[in-house]
């Protein structure tokens, strides 16, 4: 009840795979036990800290609901205060999972979920069941999540942002939901209120490290980011199978450095995220700056920073810069692409001769400037004709006149070839 990672330890050690094992006599035998054991004391020194944590939550509370039950008479304070740690620390076993997520299948796309459903399980609990003091619980429990994750940690919070964000964008507005909550925040309550109302204790001034994202709830359904229109819908599709997603994309990258000589690289990318966390610090230590997966510079860091990272906390300066960069590559690639389609669009009408689709894209550039003042498009007639032509073209001409200039020749010679 207050130790239940123990359970795995002890199923281990009754079936023979104890993660301490004894060398076979012979210096290598001796040797690989001696490594491995190093290797799995190690593993243990890390999740130590969340263990403790763990058992500390739930002994608290096993001793205070004891003590609860004792002042009040209970005939079995054992029995309550077992239940009051399964009822607000949670289960984790498969009994707590839904029936099609307690196979190989389901348990890995509901993997790290069953902390955020069991919260939300208990606040409809306490709200349904616990009379006018479950309603102040509730009312309690969401002033937490506001102050560790702001109004961004409040359950579905970024979920409704994606709704609200692709209904603008399907009504022509390139516009960010959270954008104009952090603006407006910062215009009623001020600059340094606003980010604490905003961002939790992450948004206090020198906050050293980011914790709003691991603590809040407001992502809780996976793959909304998919009805916002985006040049790319890797991360939202990831997103959608989970952990595994993330681990079989890592294992192709790792596969292709191998083979390409990055030996180096190839492991990294496809060991656990708190090596790479401690490779990143490392880099971070010896560069003075936060770099991105192309090695480009993101922001100068400093050494307390690079030691965060390595722990595995992400710095609050990295946080907000990388904040900000999703945002502007967001609206970026939404401009680039609608400009693209309207363009696309207007020579498809000039190229069918259809004066009604004409008048259909002006219209709609015409709503596009009007409702994004500060975001005109412009359609210049010459690369519109200049489409047009490479309508009229065929795809093998296309493709030959299009290519660089080193393959210009060759195409050319293969498009003869396919005629």
């Amino acid at each position: 009840m207050v130790s239940p990672q123990e359970v795995h330890q002890l199923m281990a050690q009754a079936r023979g795979a104890g993660g301490l094992r004894s060398g076979d006599g012979t210096r290598a035998g001796d040797a690989r036990a001696a490594a491995g054991n190093a290797w799995e004391r190690a593993k243990v020194a890390w999740g130590q800290p969340f263990a403790l944590a763990e058992q500390f939550n739930r002994r608290s509370t096993f001793i205070a609901a004891f003590r609860i039950a004792k002042a009040q008479g209970m005939p079995d304070p054992a029995a309550f205060a077992c239940k009051a740690v399964m009822e607000t620390q949670f289960v984790y076993s498969k009994a707590a999972k839904p029936v099609w997520a307690r196979g190989a299948v389901g348990g890995t796309l509901f993997t790290f979920k069953t902390y955020s459903v069991s919260y939300l399980e208990l606040m409809q609990r306490m709200w349904k069941q616990g009379g006018p003091e479950g309603k102040r619980a509730v009312g309690w429990a969401l002033a937490m999540l506001l102050l560790m994750g702001g109004a961004g940690g409040v359950p579905f919070a970024e979920d409704v942002e994606d709704l609200i964000d692709g209904a603008g964008q399907l009504m022509g507005y390139n516009i960010s939901s959270k954008q104009w909550r952090k603006q407006a925040l910062a215009g009623i309550v001020g600059k340094e209120l606003g980010e604490f109302m905003e961002q939790g204790l992450s948004g206090l001034p020198g906050a050293p490290i980011d914790v709003s994202g691991r603590l809040g709830m407001g992502n809780l359904i996976p793959g909304t980011g998919l009805f916002l229109t985006k040049q790319s819908r890797e991360r939202d599709l990831l997103e959608v199978v989970g952990p595994a997603g993330d681990l079989v994309a890592r294992g192709f990258t790792a596969g292709r450095k191998v083979l390409t000589g990055d030996v180096a690289g190839a492991a990294l990318d496809a060991s656990p995220t708190a090596v790479r966390n401690l490779a990143k610090g490392a880099d971070m230590a010896t560069t003075g700056m936060y770099r991105d997966q192309k090695g480009y510079k993101v922001i100068d860091t400093t050494l307390a920073e690079a030691v965060a990272k390595a722990i595995g906390f992400q710095p609050k300066s990295v946080a907000e810069v990388q904040e900000a960069n999703s945002f502007m590559q967001r609206s970026k690639s939404f401009y680039t692409q609608t400009s693209s389609d309207i363009k696309a669009q207007w020579a498809q009408a000039v190229f069918e001769k259809d004066d009604a689709g004409l008048q259909r894209v002006r219209d709609r550039l015409a709503d596009w400037n009007k409702n994004n003042p500060e975001q005109p498009i412009v359609v210049k007639i010459p690369d519109v004709m200049k489409r047009v032509r490479e309508m009229k073209k065929d795809r093998t001409d296309r493709i030959a006149d299009t290519s660089p200039k080193a393959l210009r020749q060759q195409m050319r010679e293969l498009a003869l070839e396919v005629r």
